[in-house]
């Protein structure tokens, strides 16, 4: 059986999972092509596309809880907006420099790989090994519990949204979230220089 948009809204309202599966999935090829045609405008500030999209969902999340059927304007009308609105916000925000900090920061995951850049050195190796170990549990004392939950769960590769799912939070929370532990890397980075 399939639902039409209102319907959709009304059952993810009242907490259907399916229902928003639904409206996520019939509204993500809005997002990627939103997200694809932002990022274009914005390459020299090192944004990845997935940040992009994560704000589309994150205004897709909030036309969901905000629509109401009394409006005059459709759900897609309205989705749209939200989607754009909060796409445009992240990009102005990360063009001005009261983000420049969070967004210099590096975020480090348990994939050493990553960080070795010489591998026919073993003695080399196993000092960038010893010190991203050093920086990650530096890292994990600067955190709160949540903030350590949070990061354990980036570091296994889940997203915002299966992360506020996983934690019984809202996806801006883990956003915010996010962005602190960001903070605390670049100060634990800064420290050790």
């Amino acid at each position: 059986m399939e639902y039409n948009d209102y319907e959709l809204v009304c059952l993810a309202q009242e907490g259907n999972t399916k229902a928003i599966d639904i409206i996520y999935n019939k509204y993500m090829p809005i997002i990627a092509k939103k997200s694809k045609n932002a990022i274009f405008t914005i390459k020299q500030h090192g944004i990845e596309i997935n940040d992009i999209m994560q704000e589309g969902y994150l205004g897709l999340d909030e036309a969901i809880k905000n629509f109401s059927q009394d409006d005059v304007a459709t759900f897609y009308t309205f989705a749209n907006l939200c989607i754009d609105r909060k796409i445009s916000n992240y990009l102005r925000n990360i063009v001005s420099n009261k983000n420049r900090l969070l967004n210099e920061a590096i975020f480090i995951d348990d994939n050493i790989e990553n960080l070795i850049s010489d591998k026919s050195n073993i003695e080399d190796e196993l000092v960038n090994r010893n010190m991203q170990e050093d920086i990650i549990n530096k890292v994990k004392k600067k955190l709160t519990f949540f903030e350590n939950s949070v990061f354990e769960l980036i570091v296994s590769g889940y997203n915002f949204t299966e992360i506020a799912n996983n934690l019984n939070r809202d996806v801006k929370s883990i956003y915010n979230t996010v962005d602190r532990i960001k903070h605390k890397v670049k100060n634990v980075m800064e420290e050790d220089n």
